[in-house]
């Protein structure tokens, strides 16, 4: 078991005026609730415990991975299939849960950072709490500008006296708290070797960095898409990486697979540098993760936590063209591929018979081979699960092959693809080589000789694999750039889908082909401009008279 972080459920409650405090007081106020670093220690365990509950990233993360292009929701599943096939509204409760779940975890750190100054602690570790709390201030309102566009700026404690009715501030407005916050962040937090074991996926200099490598990057290419010269902000972009890589506190894992190998996740924060760090909970269950459960199928033992043969519900499929896209080409025979999708396996209630997936073929015409339409998603495996919501499997924020491609990526927008950008590129292609301890020749260095434009694409391909259900994909359509020179979000729900074949996959048993289309088209409908962000949620919409609507809903 990981030493991950316990939450402390009393502690979720200090903001409403629970103590931890041993003496007995007549009445429990937000003034008497944190008077020593022990209480401090406690409610920033339960600020940063958020992040692992159903309103997060335990359950909610379905508002990321499901309004892209590369998954939906499996045939006759109901869990979060709105997402799927994109008819969210104002009144879906994740959209609702995860908004909730930001502002409280900003009101938290808000909350925190006015009770901690005043008290009598070890001013070093006052210190770096602070950057803590700001790190986790940042990291909430980057999750809610991306998602929801304009929001609320709130910088201070909420209080029952206060005007609750705020207007929507400006998206340009939080990235600049956004960015002040990391800066704050990084001058003041832990690098990732001085940050006590007992601390373990706090955040640290690294990760305040990294994001703000990433915050820069989103920032600028939403300036891109308006036609706004944002040459500035992709520079900043790029230093923020060069301080990341060049620290020398993280590298690429030499193996793709000891990535998301559960028993090697501890050793993956070498790259990991910042993750939402869940674990296996034998009492109430809060702690565990559900991505090998949902994502897992219901006919392949040991890989996940339901029931005695451990096997997953098979919620989630991935689309058919993504995989053929993103298994051919520069990607055939590319190792990500196989550690990234499930295509075959032996079918756990019949050893005997194999289950193969689209595009595989059995073995002849007359193979026992069953098949299934749509590819799983292969990263998250936990054959110690101990229920369908409760496996060991962490989901990471952000990691250092992100950094690389933040890199290339900034570089080319503002100088085009030199060799700087060439060489942070190759650096995954050079571990993508590593098929777990077997060197292959493929995929192949990208060669120098592409336009801007060219390059852009690669980038974005390159992210599509390598990052695959680590839910960067939604926000990588709508802020890159397409051939068109609108958001890739326009392109690919306005062009590039309805190039293809619309239809599931269907096979032939007498000629052992695959048929039909390559797209679960419920999950790919045309291009509407609300995919863009999210609804707000219809709670804030009728508490707060000031509170307007995004487009569309």
């Amino acid at each position: 078991m990981k030493n991950k972080i316990v939450i402390l459920l009393i502690t979720l409650f200090f903001i409403s005026g629970c103590s931890l405090e041993e003496e007995i007081v007549d009445t429990l106020t937000p003034e008497n609730s944190i008077t020593k670093q022990a209480d401090v220690t406690a409610f920033l365990n339960g600020i940063y415990a958020a992040l692992l509950t159903d309103g997060a990233f335990k359950a909610n993360y379905a508002v990321i991975f499901l309004t892209a292009d590369d998954l939906n929701t499996r045939a006759g599943v109901g869990t979060n299939n709105q997402y799927s096939i994109k008819t969210h509204d104002a009144s879906t409760a994740p959209t609702s849960g995860f908004w909730n779940t930001m502002y409280q975890i900003i009101n938290r750190s808000n909350f925190l950072l006015e009770k901690i100054e005043p008290l009598n602690i070890n001013a070093a570790y006052k210190t770096r709490v602070k950057g803590e709390l700001y790190f986790l201030r940042a990291f909430a309102y980057f999750y809610l500008v991306q998602l929801y566009g304009d929001v609320p700026l709130r910088l201070k404690a909420t209080a029952l006296t206060d005007d609750l009715t705020l207007i929507r501030t400006p998206s340009d407005k939080v990235f600049e708290q956004i960015f002040a916050d990391l800066k704050t962040a990084s001058a003041t937090l832990l690098t990732r070797t001085a940050l006590p074991s007992a601390e373990f996926s706090h955040a640290t200099k690294g990760a305040a960095q990294a994001m703000l490598a990433k915050a820069y990057l989103t920032f600028a290419s939403y300036q891109s898409l308006k036609g706004t010269d944002a040459t500035a902000n992709y520079n900043f972009a790029k230093l923020y990486a060069d301080s990341v890589i060049n620290s020398n506190q993280y590298k690429l894992i030499p193996s793709y697979n000891d990535l998301f190998d559960v028993a090697k996740e501890r050793a993956a924060y070498e790259e990991v540098i910042f993750g939402i760090p869940f674990t296996r909970d034998a009492q109430l269950g809060a702690l565990g993760s559900q991505f090998a459960g949902f994502f897992m199928p219901s006919s392949y033992g040991n890989v996940a936590g339901q029931g005695t043969l451990k096997t997953g519900v098979a919620n989630y499929g991935v689309q058919p063209w993504f995989y053929s896209k993103y298994s051919t080409g520069d990607y055939l025979n590319d190792y990500r591929v196989e550690r990234s999708f499930l295509t075959t396996w032996q079918n756990t209630s019949n050893p005997s018979r194999k289950v193969i997936t689209y595009p595989l073929l059995k073995a002849s015409t007359t193979s026992t081979e069953l098949t299934e339409i749509q590819p799983y998603i292969n990263k998250y495996i936990d054959g110690a699960g101990i229920a369908n919501s409760n496996q060991e499997n962490d989901l990471f924020i952000i990691r250092l092959a992100d950094v690389y491609l933040i890199k290339a990526e900034a570089e080319n927008e503002v100088n085009g693809p030199t060799a700087i950008a060439y060489t942070a590129f190759n650096f995954l292609r050079a571990r993508a080589r590593n098929a777990a301890g077997t060197v292959r020749t493929t995929p192949a260095n990208l060669a120098a000789g592409l336009s801007k434009d060219e390059f852009r694409l690669k980038i974005i391909d390159e992210r599509a694999l390598e990052l695959f259900a680590e839910g960067h994909r939604r926000f990588d359509l709508a802020r890159m750039k397409a051939p068109n020179g609108k958001s890739m979000m326009e392109y690919q729900f306005g062009t590039f889908i309805p190039s293809l074949k619309s239809g599931i996959p269907v096979f032939s048993t007498a000629t052992n082909t695959w048929g039909g289309g390559v797209t679960e088209p419920a999950a790919l409908p045309a291009f509407n401009p609300k995919l863009m962000l999210l609804p707000i949620p219809i709670s804030e919409t009728v508490a707060n008279p000031k509170m307007t609507q995004n487009p569309g809903y």
